[in-house]
Protein backbone atom coordinates (compact mmCIF):
# COMPACT_ATOMS: atom_id res chain seq x y z
CA UNK A 1 0.00 0.00 0.00
CA UNK A 2 1.31 3.27 -0.66
CA UNK A 3 1.93 5.88 2.15
CA UNK A 4 2.38 9.85 1.24
CA UNK A 5 3.02 12.55 4.12
CA UNK A 6 2.76 15.83 4.09
CA UNK A 7 5.47 17.90 6.28
CA UNK A 8 4.77 20.84 8.64
CA UNK A 9 4.39 23.00 5.74
CA UNK A 10 2.37 21.10 3.84
CA UNK A 11 4.18 21.85 0.71
CA UNK A 12 7.01 18.94 1.29
CA UNK A 13 6.78 15.44 0.35
CA UNK A 14 8.02 12.30 2.24
CA UNK A 15 7.24 8.35 1.35
CA UNK A 16 6.24 6.24 -0.98
CA UNK A 17 4.10 5.81 -3.83
CA UNK A 18 4.73 2.75 -6.10
CA UNK A 19 8.09 2.22 -7.35
CA UNK A 20 9.01 6.03 -6.56
CA UNK A 21 10.45 7.38 -3.34
CA UNK A 22 10.00 11.30 -2.65
CA UNK A 23 12.35 12.32 0.26
CA UNK A 24 12.49 16.13 1.00
CA UNK A 25 16.18 18.25 1.69
CA UNK A 26 16.41 21.37 2.49
CA UNK A 27 13.03 22.52 1.04
CA UNK A 28 13.27 20.41 -2.36
CA UNK A 29 11.41 17.28 -2.86
CA UNK A 30 13.50 14.09 -4.66
CA UNK A 31 11.77 12.02 -6.25
CA UNK A 32 13.64 8.58 -6.11
CA UNK A 33 13.63 5.55 -7.84
CA UNK A 34 13.26 2.27 -6.27
CA UNK A 35 15.99 -0.63 -5.93
CA UNK A 36 14.97 -3.86 -6.16
CA UNK A 37 15.68 -6.23 -3.73
CA UNK A 38 17.20 -9.38 -5.13
CA UNK A 39 15.15 -12.49 -5.20
CA UNK A 40 15.63 -14.78 -2.72
CA UNK A 41 14.74 -17.53 -4.92
CA UNK A 42 17.99 -17.39 -6.72
CA UNK A 43 19.57 -20.67 -7.86
CA UNK A 44 23.10 -20.82 -6.78
CA UNK A 45 24.68 -24.09 -7.09
CA UNK A 46 24.65 -24.26 -2.84
CA UNK A 47 20.93 -23.87 -2.60
CA UNK A 48 20.32 -26.53 -5.49
CA UNK A 49 22.50 -28.59 -4.08
CA UNK A 50 20.71 -28.57 -0.73
CA UNK A 51 17.53 -29.19 -2.23
CA UNK A 52 18.79 -32.28 -4.44
CA UNK A 53 19.97 -33.95 -1.07
CA UNK A 54 15.97 -34.12 -0.08
CA UNK A 55 14.63 -36.50 -3.36
CA UNK A 56 16.88 -39.10 -2.07
CA UNK A 57 15.50 -38.60 1.31
CA UNK A 58 11.81 -38.12 0.64
CA UNK A 59 12.35 -41.82 -1.22
CA UNK A 60 14.02 -43.08 2.04
CA UNK A 61 10.99 -42.65 4.24
CA UNK A 62 8.60 -43.62 1.33
CA UNK A 63 10.16 -47.03 1.03
CA UNK A 64 9.67 -47.58 4.45
CA UNK A 65 6.03 -45.92 4.18
CA UNK A 66 5.13 -48.83 2.19
CA UNK A 67 5.69 -51.59 4.76
CA UNK A 68 4.02 -49.42 7.24
CA UNK A 69 7.00 -48.18 9.62
CA UNK A 70 8.27 -44.38 9.34
CA UNK A 71 11.13 -42.85 11.48
CA UNK A 72 10.38 -41.31 14.72
CA UNK A 73 11.61 -38.52 16.17
CA UNK A 74 10.82 -37.42 19.67
CA UNK A 75 12.66 -34.16 19.78
CA UNK A 76 10.22 -32.13 17.54
CA UNK A 77 7.92 -29.58 18.41
CA UNK A 78 3.69 -29.85 18.56
CA UNK A 79 4.03 -27.86 14.81
CA UNK A 80 6.73 -30.60 12.97
CA UNK A 81 5.85 -33.84 11.86
CA UNK A 82 8.27 -36.94 12.16
CA UNK A 83 8.32 -36.49 8.16
CA UNK A 84 9.53 -33.00 8.21
CA UNK A 85 12.14 -33.91 11.08
CA UNK A 86 13.65 -36.41 8.96
CA UNK A 87 14.11 -34.49 6.14
CA UNK A 88 15.48 -31.86 8.01
CA UNK A 89 17.83 -33.80 10.32
CA UNK A 90 19.38 -35.78 7.03
CA UNK A 91 19.79 -32.54 4.97
CA UNK A 92 23.52 -32.08 5.60
CA UNK A 93 23.81 -36.35 6.13
CA UNK A 94 22.70 -38.28 2.87
CA UNK A 95 24.53 -36.45 -0.16
CA UNK A 96 22.50 -38.64 -2.64
CA UNK A 97 22.13 -36.62 -6.59
CA UNK A 98 19.58 -38.20 -8.62
CA UNK A 99 18.46 -37.05 -11.73
CA UNK A 100 15.58 -35.73 -12.73
CA UNK A 101 14.41 -38.65 -14.61
CA UNK A 102 15.46 -40.98 -11.60
CA UNK A 103 13.06 -38.75 -9.61
CA UNK A 104 10.33 -39.02 -11.90
CA UNK A 105 10.88 -42.71 -11.82
CA UNK A 106 10.84 -42.85 -8.29
CA UNK A 107 14.19 -44.18 -7.98
CA UNK A 108 16.47 -43.78 -5.06
CA UNK A 109 19.68 -45.00 -3.60
CA UNK A 110 19.66 -46.99 0.01
CA UNK A 111 22.20 -43.91 1.97
CA UNK A 112 23.01 -43.53 5.75
CA UNK A 113 20.46 -41.41 6.86
CA UNK A 114 19.36 -40.98 10.63
CA UNK A 115 16.26 -42.65 11.26
CA UNK A 116 15.28 -41.86 14.77
CA UNK A 117 15.93 -39.33 17.60
CA UNK A 118 15.12 -40.01 21.19
CA UNK A 119 16.11 -40.86 24.59
CA UNK A 120 16.92 -44.17 25.08
CA UNK A 121 20.40 -45.63 24.53
CA UNK A 122 21.49 -46.57 21.11
CA UNK A 123 21.36 -50.47 20.46
CA UNK A 124 23.80 -49.39 16.81
CA UNK A 125 25.66 -52.38 15.38
CA UNK A 126 27.95 -53.22 12.01
CA UNK A 127 27.07 -54.20 8.98
CA UNK A 128 29.29 -56.51 7.13
CA UNK A 129 30.13 -57.73 3.38
CA UNK A 130 27.98 -60.56 4.07
CA UNK A 131 24.99 -58.48 4.54
CA UNK A 132 25.03 -59.72 8.97
CA UNK A 133 24.01 -56.99 10.96
CA UNK A 134 25.88 -57.36 14.04
CA UNK A 135 24.22 -55.31 17.19
CA UNK A 136 25.16 -54.62 20.68
CA UNK A 137 22.24 -55.99 22.39
CA UNK A 138 24.16 -59.00 24.59
CA UNK A 139 22.25 -62.37 24.42
CA UNK A 140 24.13 -64.68 27.55
CA UNK A 141 24.60 -68.13 26.40
CA UNK A 142 21.55 -68.85 24.82
CA UNK A 143 21.39 -70.32 20.99
CA UNK A 144 18.26 -69.52 18.33
CA UNK A 145 17.04 -72.06 16.81
CA UNK A 146 13.67 -73.73 15.75
CA UNK A 147 12.45 -74.42 18.99
CA UNK A 148 13.57 -71.17 20.98
CA UNK A 149 10.27 -69.44 22.15
CA UNK A 150 9.22 -65.90 22.43
CA UNK A 151 9.77 -66.54 26.34
CA UNK A 152 13.19 -67.52 25.69
CA UNK A 153 14.47 -65.06 23.45
CA UNK A 154 12.84 -62.53 24.63
CA UNK A 155 14.02 -62.93 28.55
CA UNK A 156 17.94 -63.39 27.37
CA UNK A 157 17.70 -59.90 25.95
CA UNK A 158 16.08 -58.68 29.52
CA UNK A 159 18.81 -60.36 31.87
CA UNK A 160 21.81 -59.41 30.02
CA UNK A 161 20.16 -55.61 28.73
CA UNK A 162 20.10 -53.34 31.93
CA UNK A 163 18.27 -50.67 29.69
CA UNK A 164 15.94 -53.11 27.74
CA UNK A 165 12.28 -54.20 29.75
CA UNK A 166 9.82 -56.84 29.23
CA UNK A 167 7.50 -55.23 27.23
CA UNK A 168 9.62 -53.00 25.11
CA UNK A 169 9.73 -53.46 21.44
CA UNK A 170 12.95 -54.07 19.02
CA UNK A 171 12.39 -53.16 15.26
CA UNK A 172 15.06 -54.97 12.52
CA UNK A 173 14.92 -53.09 9.38
CA UNK A 174 16.40 -53.51 6.27
CA UNK A 175 16.57 -51.64 3.40
CA UNK A 176 18.28 -53.74 -0.24
CA UNK A 177 19.27 -51.73 -2.83
CA UNK A 178 17.96 -52.84 -6.28
CA UNK A 179 18.20 -51.69 -9.71
CA UNK A 180 15.63 -51.88 -12.55
CA UNK A 181 15.88 -52.95 -16.43
CA UNK A 182 16.56 -49.21 -17.44
CA UNK A 183 18.97 -48.66 -14.94
CA UNK A 184 17.10 -46.93 -12.02
CA UNK A 185 18.19 -47.30 -8.74
CA UNK A 186 15.62 -48.78 -6.32
CA UNK A 187 14.73 -49.35 -2.36
CA UNK A 188 13.10 -52.11 -1.25
CA UNK A 189 12.46 -52.06 2.82
CA UNK A 190 11.90 -55.12 4.99
CA UNK A 191 10.93 -54.02 8.71
CA UNK A 192 9.96 -56.54 11.72
CA UNK A 193 8.73 -55.93 15.07
CA UNK A 194 8.67 -58.05 17.89
CA UNK A 195 7.45 -57.41 21.26
CA UNK A 196 9.46 -58.86 24.31
CA UNK A 197 7.30 -60.91 26.41
CA UNK A 198 9.23 -63.21 29.02
CA UNK A 199 6.17 -65.03 29.85
CA UNK A 200 5.27 -65.74 26.34
CA UNK A 201 6.33 -69.71 26.78
CA UNK A 202 4.17 -70.97 24.02
CA UNK A 203 5.12 -68.73 20.37
CA UNK A 204 7.86 -69.64 18.68
CA UNK A 205 10.31 -67.06 17.75
CA UNK A 206 10.00 -68.53 14.05
CA UNK A 207 6.10 -67.74 14.36
CA UNK A 208 6.77 -63.60 14.98
CA UNK A 209 10.09 -63.34 12.74
CA UNK A 210 11.60 -65.35 9.69
CA UNK A 211 12.89 -68.47 10.63
CA UNK A 212 16.65 -67.71 10.57
CA UNK A 213 16.89 -64.02 10.14
CA UNK A 214 18.12 -63.90 13.81
CA UNK A 215 21.07 -65.69 14.91
CA UNK A 216 23.94 -65.16 18.34
CA UNK A 217 27.01 -64.81 17.42
CA UNK A 218 29.93 -64.17 20.03
CA UNK A 219 27.02 -63.81 23.17
CA UNK A 220 25.54 -60.98 20.47
CA UNK A 221 22.43 -60.57 18.60
CA UNK A 222 23.02 -60.69 14.87
CA UNK A 223 20.13 -59.86 11.78
CA UNK A 224 20.23 -61.24 8.83
CA UNK A 225 20.56 -57.28 7.59
CA UNK A 226 21.08 -56.64 3.93
CA UNK A 227 23.97 -58.06 1.27
CA UNK A 228 23.54 -54.24 -0.79
CA UNK A 229 21.60 -51.91 1.01
CA UNK A 230 21.77 -50.97 4.89
CA UNK A 231 20.25 -52.24 8.21
CA UNK A 232 19.56 -51.04 11.63
CA UNK A 233 17.72 -52.13 15.01
CA UNK A 234 15.43 -49.11 16.91
CA UNK A 235 14.34 -50.09 20.47
CA UNK A 236 11.34 -48.36 21.79
CA UNK A 237 9.54 -48.55 24.89
CA UNK A 238 5.68 -47.67 26.63
CA UNK A 239 5.71 -46.63 30.10
CA UNK A 240 2.92 -45.10 31.72
CA UNK A 241 1.21 -43.85 28.35
CA UNK A 242 4.93 -42.29 27.36
CA UNK A 243 6.57 -43.26 23.95
CA UNK A 244 10.27 -43.29 23.83
CA UNK A 245 12.95 -44.70 21.23
CA UNK A 246 16.35 -45.28 20.55
CA UNK A 247 18.57 -42.52 18.60
CA UNK A 248 19.32 -44.85 15.41
CA UNK A 249 21.30 -44.24 11.67
CA UNK A 250 21.13 -46.59 9.03
CA UNK A 251 24.56 -48.63 9.13
CA UNK A 252 25.12 -49.15 5.29
CA UNK A 253 26.83 -51.21 2.80
CA UNK A 254 25.89 -50.29 -0.34
CA UNK A 255 27.86 -50.45 -3.69
CA UNK A 256 25.85 -47.53 -5.69
CA UNK A 257 26.33 -44.74 -2.68
CA UNK A 258 29.53 -43.92 -3.80
CA UNK A 259 28.85 -43.24 -7.39
CA UNK A 260 25.42 -41.04 -6.64
CA UNK A 261 27.86 -39.01 -3.77
CA UNK A 262 30.33 -38.24 -6.70
CA UNK A 263 30.81 -34.43 -8.09
CA UNK A 264 30.47 -35.81 -11.80
CA UNK A 265 26.70 -37.37 -9.87
CA UNK A 266 25.86 -33.56 -8.82
CA UNK A 267 27.16 -32.12 -12.49
CA UNK A 268 25.24 -34.60 -14.20
CA UNK A 269 21.82 -34.05 -11.82
CA UNK A 270 21.98 -30.20 -12.10
CA UNK A 271 22.04 -30.84 -16.05
CA UNK A 272 19.21 -33.21 -15.81
CA UNK A 273 16.87 -29.59 -14.50
CA UNK A 274 18.08 -27.55 -16.88
CA UNK A 275 21.65 -25.62 -15.12
CA UNK A 276 21.83 -23.63 -13.09
CA UNK A 277 19.35 -21.03 -14.40
CA UNK A 278 16.26 -23.39 -14.58
CA UNK A 279 13.02 -21.61 -13.59
CA UNK A 280 11.62 -24.52 -11.94
CA UNK A 281 13.79 -26.93 -9.73
CA UNK A 282 12.26 -29.68 -6.96
CA UNK A 283 10.04 -28.66 -3.77
CA UNK A 284 11.28 -24.74 -2.48
CA UNK A 285 9.97 -25.65 0.96
CA UNK A 286 10.66 -28.48 3.23
CA UNK A 287 7.36 -27.39 5.18
CA UNK A 288 5.25 -27.64 1.67
CA UNK A 289 6.42 -31.27 1.03
CA UNK A 290 3.86 -34.18 1.09
CA UNK A 291 4.49 -37.36 2.14
CA UNK A 292 3.10 -39.96 -0.16
CA UNK A 293 3.61 -43.48 -1.38
CA UNK A 294 5.58 -44.67 -4.12
CA UNK A 295 3.54 -45.87 -7.39
CA UNK A 296 4.35 -49.68 -8.11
Amino acid sequence: MSKLNRGFNQTALNGSIGAVTYVTRKGITVARQKVPAKSSARRTLRSQTQRMKWMNNIRIWQSLNTVGWHPSFMNKSGLQSDFNMFIKANAALSGVYLTKQEVDANGGVVAGVQLTQGTLPPIGGTLGDGGKFVTTIRMGGITIGASTTVKTFSTAIVDNNPFINNGDQLTFVALHQLEDSNEIPRIQADVREITLDVNDELTLLSDILPANMLTVEEGVLVTSGSTNGGAAVVHSSLTNNVYTVSSERLEVNNNLLRLYQSDEALQKSILSYGGLSAVQFLVPNVEDLVSAPIEP
